[in-house]
């Protein structure tokens, strides 16, 4: 069964291309996406998606504080929050907020699905890809 996906992001653009680029995957299906962080919740407690692919930076609520509510709302996804910019600090907080990765748009596509597929194989906790 492919890993079934929420994709939220505040830009339409962003948002699209994760979405084409997982759903040309036959293991990943986005079964949802969200424009901002409370959208994002409530697309995951009506979804219970495997993935969770969240914008930090988005509007009415951030990604970082939308992590605890989504983990709440969805025990069972895995969350990896998705930024533009690395800031000092973000990955403290990110782990403080619960997410289980912390990804950078500047990946590359295979890089991006590859870390994604990485995420949901492995264990729970904080894998970083910022670099």
């Amino acid at each position: 069964m492919p890993v079934r996906v929420l994709v939220a992001d505040d830009s339409d653009g962003v948002r699209e291309l994760v979405t084409l680029l997982l759903d040309l995957e036959s293991d990943f299906t986005v079964v949802g996406q969200a424009r901002d962080g409370l959208e994002a919740v409530e697309r995951a407690r009506a979804l219970q998606p495997d993935l969770v692919v969240l914008d930090v930076s988005m509007p009415r609520l951030d990604g970082l504080t939308a992590t605890p509510r989504i983990r709440s709302a969805s025990s069972g996804s895995r969350i990896a929050l998705f930024t533009g910019i690395a800031e000092a600090g973000i990955e403290a907080e990110a782990v403080s907020a619960g997410a289980d990765a912390l990804l950078t748009k500047e990946l590359g596509a295979a890089t991006l699905i590859e870390r994604l597929r990485e995420i949901c194989r492995g264990p729970r906790g904080l894998m970083s890809s910022t670099a």
